[in-house]
């Protein structure tokens, strides 16, 4: 079919160097009305700020544009129409050309050919994409004026790698859809008049080059002066209390989370805050308890696009899907699990290969997909099934027609695809597993969490597949920890098979232990002369563990049941007494 391919462009494909640059590079998003708030933006902006400035504007590929001229009488910084690859500097300011797409690639920006699927507009989601990729924590997107949501799927790429968002206020914006579509994702930092974001970004620079955080945990890269151990200290004091904090706070445990990507995260919250260091940071924290949901949103960003890493669900649907199908018989089931769906984008993909391999088979077998997240505002997106209008990049069009519905500048997904998806807040470190799957996609999830957990998380995946069942992990991950259990069916693109050997009860083996980067303190063992009451021990682990729970001794007897249990189960709270 002509007409299956979205228009492609994912960093990970591409390639894309990374930047050498060590300056922000500021990408401005603007459609209908966005010329001018350009021109207001650029008015307030001085000419020393130490950033580049890169402006993606929606033109007529049809006529020559004199933007570049225009915004050129604002400003003292020079302007640039970007007509063939050229090296970014500091204090320039770089703007589209007519028919073209601008990318990132290293510290330089790039020209393709205009593509536009259907007329929609994508070039502002193109450019925030790979200016995330290659310009990481030093990228700052904004998006101003503009019908439609072009720059609301590319931002998210730019939140992912610790990056900057901003939108104009939407009663401001002459034309308030782009800024109202961004907001909308929940992931923009400040939305703020045109004329105030210059001198949030100069704030917000001057603030990235004060921060200090610890280094690695490493005896040999440290510099043993009485002040740096002193600070280092501090630092890990301060990193340690704002886990317990966040946990105590949320109930979101985060050990398992790798350091570095811990401090990252915490990093944007010091950049946007304006904050210097951790125990800077951590009173702040102690202080706002409105930080804590701010802080939970930036540790848990998880970005996904519909088929993102196209040539992975390219394999996928060729080697995969019909295997899978062939093993079900009319009547039975086809289980998955989307393990961290974020939003949901990645389990309506995966839905969406299942049915249509469903529909080449006369009796086919019924679909059932769960997806499953611990970010609940993530979740309560995917539920929703209403995405933004620049899906068309990453979406086939006979997909789109397929299974969306066009809703103003939204599509949703189709009642009969929806209805396929369960969503539902699931811990992957701590809930038990979902059970006789025949494909676990766990894509981008194990990345953020440290080796000693990978291989545990593996084996609970493992003993949730049906023998022979498929694991889909991302491109930075494998199954190399858990070799026994899984073969390799696609080895680029991360394609396993669960191997059929005994398998016994699965039985959780993450500890229970309260929060932080370091260890907390962990329950104390009692001493073995000393009785600990069942209620008592309970009660303990509760300070630990928080859903509602039945204490089970060896021989399967039930010691003890938390009030809330009473919900699920006709015990009371207490100690049965077992008499009938």
């Amino acid at each position: 079919m002509n007409d299956t391919a979205a228009l492609p462009l994912d960093p990970e494909e591409e390639d894309l160097r990374l930047s050498d640059l060590e300056f922000p590079v500021v990408g401005l998003g603007a459609s209908a009305g966005g010329l001018q708030a350009v021109s207001d933006f650029l008015q307030h902006t001085p000419a020393d700020t130490g950033m580049a400035f890169v402006v993606v504007l929606h033109l007529s590929p049809k006529h020559d544009s004199k933007s570049d001229e225009i915004l050129q009488r604002v400003t003292r910084m020079p302007v640039l129409q970007v007509t063939e690859p050229v090296k970014i500097e500091a204090n320039r300011v770089y703007v589209i050309a007519p028919n073209k797409h601008l990318s990132m690639d290293d510290g330089t920006l790039t020209l393709s050919p205009l593509e536009r699927p259907r007329e929609r507009h994508v070039a502002i989601d193109l450019f925030f994409r790979t200016l995330a990729h290659v310009h990481r924590e030093r990228a700052i997107c904004i998006i101003l004026s503009g019908t439609g949501s072009d720059g609301a799927v590319g931002l998210t790429r730019v939140k992912e790698r610790g990056g900057v968002a901003l939108a104009q206020s939407p009663d401001e914006a002459e034309y308030d859809g782009m800024p109202a579509s961004a907001i909308a994702t929940g992931l923009i930092d400040f939305i703020l008049p045109v004329a105030d974001m210059p001198h949030k970004l100069i704030e917000l620079w001057r603030n990235a080059r004060s921060i200090e955080l610890p280094g690695p945990v490493d005896p040999d890269l440290r510099v043993d002066t009485p002040s740096s151990t002193a600070r280092s200290a501090a630092a890990e004091e301060a990193l340690r209390e704002i886990m317990v904090l966040l946990r105590s706070r949320t109930g979101h445990d985060f050990r398992h989370y790798k350091r570095a990507t811990v401090l990252r995260r915490i990093e944007r919250r010091l950049q946007v805050n304006a904050l210097p260091d951790l125990p800077t940071y951590r009173s702040f924290l102690q202080a706002n308890v409105d930080e804590t949901p701010l802080l939970l949103k930036d540790m848990l960003i998880s970005v996904t696009n519909f088929f993102r890493d196209r040539e992975a669900f390219e394999a996928l649907e060729r080697e995969v899907i019909p295997a899978i199908f062939a093993k079900r018989e009319p009547g039975e089931q086809v289980r998955a699990w989307i393990a961290g769906c974020a939003t949901g984008e990645e389990a309506y993909s995966i839905t969406m290969l299942l049915r249509e391999e469903q529909t080449r088979h006369p009796e086919p077998p019924d679909i059932q997909v769960f997806a499953t997240d611990i970010d609940t505002s993530a979740i309560a997106i995917g539920r929703s099934a209403a995405y933004p209008e620049s899906i068309v990049t990453d979406v086939p069009p006979a997909r789109l027609r397929e299974f969306f519905s066009k809703e103003q500048s939204r599509y949703r997904i189709r009642k009969g695809l929806r209805e396929k998806v369960l969503f539902a807040a699931h811990n992957i470190l701590r809930d038990p597993p979902f059970s006789k799957l025949d494909l676990i996609c766990c894509r981008n999830l194990m990345i953020y969490l440290d080796r000693s957990v990978q291989a545990e998380v593996l084996d609970m995946l493992y003993f949730a597949l049906r023998p022979g069942g498929y694991l889909f992990l991302g491109t930075s991950e494998s199954a190399d920890a858990a070799g026994q259990q899984f073969s390799i069916v696609d080895k680029k693109n991360r394609i396993y098979r669960a191997n059929p050997v005994s398998r016994s009860r699965y039985v959780p083996t993450l500890p229970l232990g309260a929060l932080g980067v370091a260890n907390a303190p962990m329950l104390a063992s009692a001493p073995e002369n000393r009785y600990v009451p069942y209620a008592e021990l309970h009660q303990k682990l509760l300070e630990h563990y928080a859903p509602p729970s039945v204490l089970v001794a060896p021989d399967y007897d039930i010691v003890h049941v938390t009030d809330r249990a009473g919900d699920f189960l006709r015990y009371a709270a207490g100690v049965p007494s077992h008499t009938s």
